[in-house]
């Protein structure tokens, strides 16, 4: 863990421009409405669906509470509204720049398939597009820009997702 220079953004957290909670909620909650208003039948077997779906969940829910507890543990901000203090590069931050939200990812498909929510699966990819574009791509000039040459180094190493 880098501690964050003196200086810089002093307290700012990053300019997001949705924070990924209400983006995963507000769209599974949609994806749920389309199915009773616009029902699309499951594409896979029971079994296989609750298999994968308890393995997507179990994985999703242990990947982002690791994380998550790694921020708490070094003392940083997890929401998106508040100020990075450390950079962890450790744990699941070695493999993923964000393993939060491969995490909760992994936690929405495996809920979406629990459920047989299609159109909740189906909105997943616009999620990941949004999340791409408008949350990491505005948080990585931002951590950049708070921790420096670190930070550069560590986003050369480490893959964004996986």
């Amino acid at each position: 863990m880098t501690a964050h220079p003196q200086g810089g953004l002093d307290n700012a957290p990053p300019p997001v421009a949705v924070h990924p909670p209400v983006l995963y909620g507000a769209a599974f909650l949609l994806g749920l409405g389309l199915d009773r208003l616009l029902p699309v039948a499951a594409f896979l077997p029971d079994g296989v669906r609750h298999g994968a779906a308890s393995m997507l969940m179990v994985f999703g829910t242990c990947f982002a509470l690791w994380s998550a507890w790694l921020f708490r543990r070094a003392g940083t901000g997890i929401p998106t509204w508040q100020a990075a203090t450390r950079l962890v590069q450790r744990g699941p931050y070695a493999i993923s720049r964000n393993p939060m939200y491969v995490g909760v990812t992994a936690l929405y498909a495996g809920l979406a398939l629990a459920v047989a929510s299609t159109w909740a699966l189906l909105l997943l990819a616009p999620v990941l597009v949004v999340m791409d574009r408008l949350v990491i791509a505005r948080e990585e000039p931002y951590l950049a820009a708070r921790f420096g040459a670190p930070y550069v180094a560590y986003k050369a190493r480490v893959r964004r997702w996986l």
